[in-house]
């Protein structure tokens, strides 16, 4: 799936928000995931946190920088399709063996997009292009999972 120039524009200036500090705008994400969806508390290392300590808890600091880097490194590789089906193929074969379900990926989305859409003042061109963003990485990440048997 091809993105536009303008579509990744959109995708890279928007990014620009979150990029300024990538573990606090992980944590605000993963918080406000974990508060939405509070079953999904339980696929992560640091399930025994209770929500409102997470933002000083090491172990949750280091998975939500993590996360905002395979964000990051996918926002740069826009255009270089081969590179981003790399990403996600990556993360695939890293979590498909913790059998988290494609709903629970789903639900991430929703928390990336709202948090995102309020911290960086997302038009609608921008939502769209991020929605189209995140709808293409999860189709190749749901599609290795499946490859890989979950």
């Amino acid at each position: 799936m091809g993105f536009s120039a303008e579509e990744i524009a959109d995708i890279q200036k928007s990014w620009e928000v979150p990029k300024a500090n990538l573990t606090d705008s992980g944590a605000a994400i993963l918080v406000h995931y974990v508060t939405k969806y509070p079953e999904n508390l339980a696929h992560f290392p640091f399930k025994d946190v209770p929500i409102a300590d997470l933002n000083q808890n090491e172990r949750f600091r280091s998975h939500v920088t993590k996360i905002m880097k395979v964000f990051d490194n996918s926002v740069n590789a826009l255009g270089d399709e081969a590179k981003i089906a790399q990403i996600w193929e990556d993360l695939a074969k890293s979590h498909v063996k913790r059998q988290i379900p494609e709903k629970s990926y789903l639900e991430l989305k929703d928390s990336i997009l709202t948090v995102l859409s309020e911290a960086a003042k997302l038009t609608d061109a921008q939502k769209a292009a991020w929605n189209k963003m995140l709808d293409h990485v999860y189709a190749i990440l749901f599609k290795k999972m499946s490859e890989l048997g979950a």
